[in-house]
């Protein structure tokens, strides 16, 4: 039985001074693994990479997370119509495989910049057309990186002399 502030009273079968959780964790207790030297390897991985290394990324991570967070919104707080479900299915799997796209060109900049900012430019192309509103944000970005990586070598910085 248990008592609550409200002067009620709950049956639960249970007698008081009996515990009926175990006295060990059936879990082995683990100690923290990381350090704050995980976080600086992480942060120097992200700051050894180029510009539009960086904007292509955020690219792709903008199409799927606002593509999941305006529909998760959505389907908390009003739920989605059985009307719109193919077009939120459809809008979240371009999203998403798109924005997937665009953040692995960026590696494929890596290995040949011009390949890769090709590649950037046909799929943001696409997810401004077809990604609706997260798409088109994520789209812009991405072409803003597949253009800055295209005019790298032609840069001043970028001229060996």
């Amino acid at each position: 039985m248990i008592l609550t502030s409200h002067n009620s009273l709950i049956l639960t079968g249970a007698q008081f001074g009996d515990n009926h959780y175990p006295a060990a964790s059936p879990v082995p207790i683990e100690t923290m693994s990381h350090s704050y030297d995980t976080g600086r390897q992480a942060m120097a991985e992200l700051g050894s990479k180029q510009p539009h290394e960086l904007l292509l990324m955020l690219g792709g991570v903008l199409a799927v997370l606002l593509t999941v967070a305006r529909y998760g919104i959505q389907y908390v707080t009003t739920g989605i119509p059985q009307s719109q479900y193919t077009a939120v299915t459809t809008a979240l799997i371009i999203n998403l495989v798109l924005g997937g796209a665009l953040w692995a060109s960026s590696a494929i900049t890596r290995k040949n910049l011009m390949n890769g900012a090709i590649v950037a430019g046909v799929i943001s192309i696409i997810l401004i057309y077809y990604g609706g509103q997260p798409g088109t944000i994520g789209g812009l970005i991405g072409i803003l990186g597949a253009i800055l990586a295209a005019a790298k070598p032609y840069m001043p910085w970028s001229q060996k002399t």
